[in-house]
């Protein structure tokens, strides 16, 4: 069957591969790869963690810094090591960025998206590719949605939007090329995911470590958003799952894991015993009332996530602690 696929003894081009997602993902393909990273390390980098913590597979690690916006550099990558599946995590998100560099995140998501497609083309060797899209796609209202639901965009004068259309647009791009080019993909929309090793912006990435320092955790708006979070280990079986046996798209995430964002603050306050306290923050512009993730389809392939809240955020905040 063409959709099936093996992560073993293969050469896999895991763009975004030093960052959150993508360094979790690089550790749980390590031992069975040969892994080449692409990233250009503007968010920082986990990689030099994972290279002490795993020393004698350091081997299999290659490292290219890179701006997936160079096209002639990403090809001359992609023609050196001759990927047989391509996992592309690289993208800017983050609502600081978006905020204010909306250009920059279109240019990242959209045109380097769009290298990337042309680059496996022209290498001609890429058997899987697998992209990390986002649940943002389905615009400020996402209640148990499935993959055949209606995306929405807001009005292009709110700044949310730049983040979710360009990278809805990258998903038509990987769309085309399999009809176009029978291209083997398949797409994850992630829903909310979380854990050690994150970088960037992030609701419990930045409620954890204040409460660590007993900093205050800012609310925006009224809190009442409603968020289902996924730990990072969780999104990872997903993202397996749909390389080895997926078609098409799929959302990624734990539907019962959902709790408002000052619900979620007073959670890790309380798991975490700290003194924090909660300060109320106007957003400025759009946000998601509502995301909770359907995964009916994903689960037809075996995914079932299987780290609760309260697990996932004493894990991270052990992270955080020693690191």
């Amino acid at each position: 069957m063409k959709n099936k696929v093996k992560l073993s003894n293969k050469k896999i081009i895991l763009t975004g591969g030093s960052g959150f997602i993508g360094s979790h993902l690089l550790e749980s393909l390590l031992k069975d790869n040969k892994i080449c990273i692409i990233d250009n390390e503007y968010r920082g980098s986990n990689l030099e963690k994972i290279k002490k913590s795993n020393p004698k597979l350091v081997k299999n690690i290659f490292f290219e810094k890179c701006d997936i916006r160079k096209k002639n550099d990403l090809l001359r990558i992609f023609k050196k090591f001759k990927p047989e599946i391509v996992f592309h995590l690289a993208g800017i998100a983050g609502v600081s960025t978006v905020y204010n560099h909306p250009m920059t995140v279109i240019d990242v998501n959209l045109l380097g998206s769009y290298n990337l497609g042309q680059a496996i083309l022209e290498t001609g060797t890429v058997e899987k590719l697998v992209y990390s899209s986002t649940s943002e796609v389905y615009g400020p209202t996402a209640y148990q949605l499935n993959e055949d639901s209606f995306t929405t965009q807001g009005n292009a004068y709110d700044r949310r939007w730049a983040y979710s259309t360009s990278k809805l647009f990258a998903e038509h791009v990987f769309v085309a090329l399999e009809r176009e080019y029978n291209l083997n993909i398949s797409i994850g929309r992630l829903f909310n995911i979380y854990g050690p090793k994150q970088i960037g912006d992030g609701a419990i990435h930045f409620f954890i470590k204040n409460a660590i320092s007993n900093k205050s955790l800012t609310i925006y708006d009224d809190g009442a958003q409603i968020r289902a979070w996924c730990y990072a280990e969780d999104c990872i079986q997903g993202l397996r799952l749909i390389a080895e046996k997926g078609s098409g798209i799929y959302n990624i995430g734990n539907p019962y894991e959902a709790l408002t964002t000052i619900g979620l603050a007073k959670l890790i306050i309380e798991l975490l015993e700290s003194k924090s306290k909660l300060q109320h923050k106007k957003l400025g512009f759009s946000d998601i009332r509502v995301r909770v993730p359907n995964i009916e389809k994903i689960s037809k392939i075996g995914f079932k996530p299987r780290i609760e809240l309260r697990d996932g955020i004493l894990k991270t905040a052990e992270w955080y602690k020693k690191n």
